[in-house]
């Protein structure tokens, strides 16, 4: 697997931002991102801390494309994988692609009429359930509460993403050594 550095991942990040005001407010949330990640990696056997340490800070590259808000964000994770992918980061362009909610399933982009290819983008390694468990728990560059995270996604997309969210969040705390 081929590694990126954290100051290579911020390069990246400058490199495909076209104002400083996007970049600014990304990097902020990649880097509160991280830290939880790193936080929440270090309880669990085996994560991978160094992989968790880029990939944290390449998730949202895509947000470069999409913005940060509206209707096109969903498409955010695929627009980053296809970055990721470009600069030869595959490992980097799954975490992207598959950190969207808790997962978004074939069925979910159909039944919720997604402007997505057609396929999974779920969470599967650990180290891609632990970066999208700690961007839910990110709202901007601050940690809220998995209550808060749940009740956020309840009203934005649903009960059914909001539970998918405290499901991921009970895997993830699953992994942790007692």
């Amino acid at each position: 697997m081929k590694r990126i550095s954290e100051e290579e991942a911020i390069r990246l990040l400058k490199k495909y931002s076209s104002r400083d005001r996007d970049f600014d407010a990304v990097l902020r949330h990649v880097k509160a991102v991280q830290r939880l990640a790193l936080e929440i990696a270090s309880k669990i056997p085996g994560a991978d801390m160094e992989f968790i340490k880029g990939a944290a800070l390449l998730h949202d590259i895509g947000r470069f494309k999409t913005g940060i808000e509206g209707k096109e964000i969903v498409k955010h994770g695929i627009f980053g994988s296809e970055i990721l992918r470009r600069e030869d980061l595959d490992d980097y362009a799954l975490v992207a692609e598959r950190h969207m909610g808790a997962g978004i399933s074939k069925e979910d982009v159909i039944e919720e009429g997604l402007e997505l290819p057609l396929k999974d983008y779920v969470p599967l390694s650990k180290e891609e359930k632990i970066i999208s468990h700690a961007d839910k728990l990110i709202s901007g560059d601050k940690r809220i509460s998995i209550d808060a995270a749940v009740d956020r996604f309840n009203k934005e997309l649903g009960k059914k993403v909001g539970d998918k969210i405290r499901k991921q969040a009970e895997e993830v705390e699953g992994m942790k050594k007692s």
